[in-house]
């Protein structure tokens, strides 16, 4: 049986799902009701494969997993995790009540179609689903196509795990054992007291003197004992180490497949001192290991790397040979590598069902230990898992991360996000995700954390990536100079996005500020050139509906900011892009060492490149350094010389490094450094308004401050004229834009439906319907974004059919101009 779809309603951070009850044609499902109030459930559709659950802390991913188990299984639903800002938290007699979970379940197999029939007591056919909810700790209840099953129930607690999925939770928190004592893993085995450290120091307590007669040594058995007796209770397992020694046990004996009388032996042959038979032994347990846990099959990192065990007095210790043929113990490798090993343990040692029912594998946080490329081979072992290889099984996998390494770019349709939502609202699935891939998961994963895959925070969109390379190595530098932070970029907390071209920008800043209620601060850099003129114009007018993507005063093109600086620029020189703002002696010897450096051209052949060469094509290229530069390079250097922009940013980037300690090099950065430096200092000015703005317009939100001082202020009726002048201060509220346009419709609509007009000095009617809508109006402008049918901006065909929509990386070409807009559940 495979769960497609679990719910949850009044359990801990999971409160209720007030989107859906105040959503315009939203209808109850019969399981929803309580009495004749409807108090819809979070609900949250499950891949057939692995389903990735990212989210802020404290969102109720963790609560999502152990919702999972707790229906399947029936255990653990206490009272004590009732969501506590829920109404129905209540401390009277008959009034207290337990959490409420759901799923809904799909058969798959024939063995699927025969345990509904004999442990459910329903008639299913292959690919019909049905639903089953265990409420407020009573028996499960069924439904089929909307009705509940009558009939025959299992009990409150029963385990349905035979019937539905089989759960695993895989321990994250539990790595391998340094070692294990022998006598964990045989009852024959001798049993030491306490650890390796604690026998030595009894040993040197007992041996380390010399006793000159049985009364001296009578004398110091009181401190005998007392070091002996402390060492030994000090040094006595606890849980955690109980639940290492277990997964030593699984591998050993599990995965491995050794025979537990092979460690009786071991120890006698340890005892007695026969090296010959304990290495012997010791080798045929390495091959199974090797043999059973396949490790170079997983472990990226290293091809050569092999688990082994090394005998001692009373323990076998775990060691690790990596590709140089060094051993090292766990103590002397990375937390991660332990981890990851116990991971795979897990894994292989878990008995999965002789038959095809399938099983659902639960996972938390898994990232927590790992390197990048870490959690890149536990994901490949994950979609095993789920879809092995050879076809045999189909399971399912369900884990939460906050790493973006473990999510799988090519299957972006797997990420569900959740979101703490206002005040009592408790967690939400965010349901645009899928549209909207960038905000909602940089959100959820950090911003420090999530530029790594994402855009980020505060957001500088550039053309291509050598204005990439200029701006961030030139903000470094003039750091490293000693300029003001504020007048630089902080590359710690500002991504620049290279769209691959102008044409691009449009589309990607529209992905990331998109229809989401949160909107990333960004600033889009243009080039003065015709293109980036079209995507200036693009941004600031907007797609098919004239919505504006990015203010005006967030779009800086270089051509019309720079008509209005005094820039140091070369003659002949017109202002276009980035590379204009260079000195022409700084980009012929940026132009020299790339001759030298990625040509392989003869310093004195390099040298005969010179500024005359470039100033000679300034004019048949309408001013554009680069351009000029370019033509000239090769046709000094030669037809088979050619030199791309990125290569010739780095080794602008370079120059300037030297020049920090190089008086030659300094000479030549001067101009360029008060240009860039001018250009850097704008940005920085304009991401920090962009910020501010962003703040000011979620922090200062009027229209919540209304609606929530008025919930609080009447909670029994008030008159009509108190309700006409909460209109009135709604409207005025809103801003004049189409989200404020469907707000003072929806005002409208209840003033019209509650009488607000007329015998102001009478009660409202259905004053708890009249807070209902009231309420909903928060939520008006999130429908609006999720509802929106046409993209405002229509991206290039080729920008938008390559854009990589969970690495924010956008393609390298663009053609045409105008494409049909995606559906808002595309």
């Amino acid at each position: 049986m495979r769960i497609t779809r679990i719910y949850v309603r009044f359990y801990k951070s999971f409160n209720y799902d007030y989107e859906r009850k105040f959503a315009p044609n939203s209808n109850p499902d019969p399981w929803e009701m309580l009495g004749d109030a409807w108090y819809p459930y979070v609900r949250l559709e499950l891949e057939a494969s692995i389903t990735t659950i990212v989210g802020a802390n404290e969102s109720g991913k963790s609560h999502l997993l152990d919702s999972v188990e707790k229906l399947i299984t029936g255990r653990n639903i206490d009272r004590s995790d009732f969501c506590r800002y829920s109404q129905f938290f209540s401390v009277e007699i008959g009034q207290r009540r337990f959490p409420d979970f759901g799923g809904e379940f799909e058969a798959v197999t024939e063995d699927d179609v025969d345990l509904a029939k004999e442990q459910l007591g329903i008639d299913l056919e292959i690919g019909s689903k049905f639903h089953l909810f265990r409420a407020n700790d009573s028996a499960p209840a069924i439904y089929m196509s909307g009705v509940e099953v009558p009939g025959t129930k299992p009990t409150k607690h029963t385990d349905l795990s035979q019937a539905l999925s089989g759960v695993f939770r895989l321990d994250a928190k539990v790595p391998l054992p340094a070692s294990i004592p022998l006598y964990e893993l045989t009852s024959e085995a001798r049993r030491p007291s306490g650890s390796r450290r604690t026998r030595g120091d009894v040993l040197n307590h007992l041996y380390g003197r010399s006793w000159s007669s049985p009364d001296e040594f009578t004398q110091s058995a009181a401190d005998f004992f007392g070091l002996a007796f402390q060492k030994i209770q000090n040094s006595t397992p606890h849980d955690q180490t109980e639940k290492q020694y277990a997964l030593g046990r699984d591998l050993l004996f599990k995965v491995a497949r050794i025979d537990p009388t092979v460690f009786e032996d071991l120890s006698d042959a340890i005892a007695d001192e026969r090296e010959g038979y304990v290495n012997g032994i010791i080798q045929k347990i390495n091959q199974a290991l090797a043999a059973q846990l396949n490790f170079p099959r997983w472990w990226a990192q290293d091809r050569e790397f092999k688990l082994m065990v090394s005998p001692r007095e009373y323990d076998l210790v775990f060691t690790i040979r990596d590709r140089t043929g060094t051993d090292y113990s766990f103590a002397e490798r990375s937390n991660g590598l332990r981890y990851f090993l116990s991971y795979h343990v897990q894994l292989l040692a878990h008995q999965r069902p002789s038959t095809v029912q399938q099983e659902i594998l639960l996972m938390d946080e898994p990232d927590a230990y790992l390197s990048s490329q870490g959690q890149q081979d536990l994901l490949r072992i994950l979609e095993e898992f789920a879809v092995p290889e050879d076809g045999s099984r189909r399971d399912q996998v369900a884990y939460v991360t906050h790493s973006p390494f473990l999510i799988n770019r090519n299957a972006g349709e797997r990420i569900r996000v959740l979101d703490k939502g206002l005040t009592d609202e408790g967690t939400r699935v965010v349901k645009d995700v899928a549209r909207n891939h960038y905000e909602p998961l940089r959100s959820s994963l950090g911003a420090f954390v999530a530029e790594t895959s994402f855009i980020s925070g505060s957001n500088l969109f550039v053309e291509g990536l050598a204005d990439q390379v200029l701006i961030a190595g030139a903000s470094s530098h003039l750091q490293a100079k000693g300029v003001a932070k504020i007048d630089t970029l902080d590359l710690n907390n500002v991504t620049i996005v290279p769209a691959g071209s102008a044409s691009s920008i449009p589309y990607l800043i529209y992905l990331a500020r998109g229809r989401d209620v949160v909107r990333p601060p960004c600033v889009a850099l243009l080039d003065g050139d015709q293109a980036g003129r079209d995507a200036a114009k693009a941004l600031a007018r907007g797609g098919a509906r004239q919505k504006q993507v990015l203010p005006a005063n967030f779009i800086v093109e270089i051509g019309t900011w720079a008509k209005d600086r005094h820039l140091s620029l070369s003659d002949g020189v017109s202002a276009t892009e980035i590379e204009d703002l260079l000195s022409l002696p700084l980009a012929v010897k940026a132009a020299q060492n790339y001759a030298v450096r990625v040509l392989q051209i003869s310093r004195k052949d390099a040298a005969s490149f010179t500024a005359e060469d470039v100033s000679e094509k300034l004019p048949e290229h309408e001013g554009s350094l680069f351009d000029a530069l370019k033509n000239a390079f090769t046709q000094r250097l030669g037809s088979e010389f050619h030199i791309e922009k990125v290569g010739f940013a780095k080794e602008v980037i370079a120059v300037l490094a030297d020049s920090r300690s190089n008086s030659d090099s300094a000479r030549v950065c001067t101009d360029f450094e008060g240009n860039i430096a001018a250009l850097l200092s704008e940005i920085a000015k304009l991401l920090r308004q962009a910020a501010r703005d962003e703040q000011d317009r979620r922090l200062n939100n009027r229209l919540d401050r209304t609606i929530a001082g008025f919930l609080a202020d009447h909670s029994s009726p008030t008159t009509r004229e108190r309700g006409r002048l909460l209109i009135e201060e709604i409207q005025a509220s809103v801003h004049d834009s189409e989200e404020g346009d469907r707000i003072r419709l929806q005002t409208e609509r209840i003033r019209r439906d509650f009488d607000l007009d007329e015998n102001l000095g009478d009660p409202i009617e259905r004053f708890d319907d009249f807070r209902e809508k009231v309420a909903a109006l928060r939520y008006e402008e999130r429908f609006a974004k999720q509802n929106a049918q046409v993209v405002e901006v229509n991206p290039p065909i080729e920008s938008r059919s390559t854009a990589d929509p969970l690495s924010g990386k956008g393609s390298q070409e663009s053609q045409g101009e105008d494409i049909s807009t995606p559906q808002a559940n595309a």
